[in-house]
């Protein structure tokens, strides 16, 4: 794509040129011609593979590997330049910050109900420069002056309540996720822009009053026991509350999994005992351990699949020590001899030794206890082999696979405009299937990502990193994961503070 100024046959254009030491390695070079005359070439002193160059469109492609968004933002800088250069240039959009939080929220943005409530906000920011400020277009000079965002906070609160009775933690509420959303495309500019002065944004949430940060909703243990207990009183067959319950407990149990990546799980994502695949929501590779506490809420939709895992790895499948024989050697006058003990004659056994108080059975618990583990292991890396074999689909049956199988299984998965309603009205679906149990169990509120804040407060609680928990999280930066644990309750601290007052006798 040329970059021709009008009336003129003057035009840029932007190419990669191989390094002479790498055949493998490009030099970003910008070019101007007059008809076919070059006027000038020159080096933007940008170095990446070659194959990350998109010649057609004359920018970087999508990849984790380069830093795509900052050099094709250069290049757009560049481009806008050239125009600026001459009175008669098409304008860009690019000194505009709502042009520029558009194009990034259309290309970096994929979900429908984020990009619906993200333009709402833009548009509301156009018409208060539009109404108040009297501009066409919001510069991003117009952001450092430290009273703008007081002003838009003012209109808004005027106009969004002005002829309303709610309360006045609503109205603040609106206005804090407005400006907060601002806030975003703000960074994300100083982000892009490291060579700017930053535009401050620290005052940005400041003097909205009487407003609560709302906790992020999670399940407590007693919350998550009445869900594991949870059976249908419905007598309707259209009823699939208890599917729902076994598809939340897995993304519980499968590293809090977006809602998104599990209605697009594919059978291929399960790779010798992990779950791989590529995050939907921010292009990162993400591998996970898939347990067996995963793999038994997958048996409920996979009953002989999960069958033929455990019956595959009966208690003679694994070696034991010579003191582990001994303590379960007399299980043999109860049951089954041990070779041919199942997962589930283990679990009843152990059962069994913990209601029995005629004797002290806690030192065969802890060796039960650790036998158990291995055998769950070996049970799900069998049951991750069994799903891996079946051919490509999708695990839930929420969407129709007919509809998704373009999508490349260890690709970023750019969703056609289609495909993105299909996955948001599937969401709704399950989403409104939990509001139903959560009604049923007495419990506030239960949507899919409550499932993922439960993991995440649950790591954090065990003793996890943040480093750690972000991993298992996915997310893009480990600052994510901050703000997560930032807003958890309090009391996720208590057995610290309790470990703590333990070191002293007073």
């Amino acid at each position: 794509m040329h970059f021709q100024l009008e009336n003129k046959h003057m035009y840029q254009f932007f190419y990669i040129r191989k390094s002479k030491s790498n055949s493998k390695i490009g030099i970003i070079y910008k070019a101007v011609y007059d008809n076919r005359t070059p006027i000038s070439r020159d080096s933007l002193k940008i170095s990446i593979p070659i194959k990350y160059w998109d010649d057609k469109k004359q920018e970087v492609k999508v990849h984790s590997e380069v830093e795509y968004e900052k050099i094709n933002y250069l290049i757009n800088q560049h481009k806008s330049e050239f125009l600026a250069a001459n009175k008669k240039a098409v304008r860009t959009n690019r000194d505009c910050f709502i042009e520029f939080a558009k194009e990034h929220l259309e290309k970096e943005y994929s979900n429908v109900g984020t990009k619906i409530k993200y333009t709402t906000v833009l548009n509301s920011l156009k018409k208060y420069v539009q109404d108040v400020l009297g501009k066409d277009s919001l510069t991003f000079e117009e952001l450092r002056k430290i009273d703008f965002i007081g002003g838009y906070k003012k209109w808004v609160l005027k106009r969004q309540y002005n002829n309303r009775d709610e309360s006045i933690s609503k109205r603040t509420k609106t206005i804090f996720n407005y400006v907060v959303v601002i806030q975003t495309f703000v960074k994300k500019y100083n982000q892009l822009n490291p060579e700017k002065d930053e535009i401050k944004t620290i005052h940005y949430t400041s003097g909205i009053e009487n407003f609560d940060n709302v906790e992020p909703k999670m399940l407590y243990p007693d919350e998550i026991d009445r869900l594991i207990n949870y059976n249908t009183i419905s007598v309707r067959k259209t009823d699939k509350t208890i599917a729902a319950k076994y598809q939340f407990l897995f993304q519980f149990f499968a590293s809090g999994l977006r809602v998104s990546d599990i209605l697009l799980l594919n059978f291929k994502h399960f790779v010798k005992g992990r779950i791989e695949f590529i995050v939907k929501k921010n292009g990162k590779k993400i591998s996970i351990p898939f347990s067996y506490k995963a793999s038994k809420m997958l048996g409920h939709f996979y009953p002989n699949e999960f069958e033929v895992a455990k019956l595959a790895n009966l208690l003679g499948d694994i070696e034991l020590k010579g003191y582990e024989v001994e303590e379960l050697i007399n299980i043999n006058s109860h049951m089954k001899p041990l070779e041919d003990l199942t997962i589930d004659d283990l679990v009843q056994f152990q059962q069994f030794l913990i209601d029995d108080r005629t004797e002290d059975n806690s030192k065969r618990l802890k060796v039960l206890k650790d036998i158990i583990i291995r055998v769950e292991i070996l049970i799900a890396k069998t049951m991750s082999d069994i799903l891996g074999d079946k051919p490509s689909g999708l695990v839930f049956d929420y969407l129709d696979y007919n509809d998704f199988n373009d999508l490349r299984i260890m690709d970023k998965k750019d969703l056609s405009n289609e495909q993105n309603y299909k996955l948001h009205r599937a969401r709704t679906t399950y989403n409104g299937r939990l509001n139903r149990i959560a009604k049923r169990i007495g419990v506030d509120k239960i949507t899919s990502h409550v499932s993922r804040h439960s993991f995440a407060y649950y790591m954090l609680s065990t003793g996890a990193s943040v480093e750690e928990i972000s991993f298992a999280l996915g997310h893009a930066s480990i600052e994510i994961t901050q703000s997560y644990i930032k807003q958890f309750p309090s009391r996720y601290s208590d057995e610290a503070i309790s470990r703590f007052g333990a070191n002293f006798n007073v």
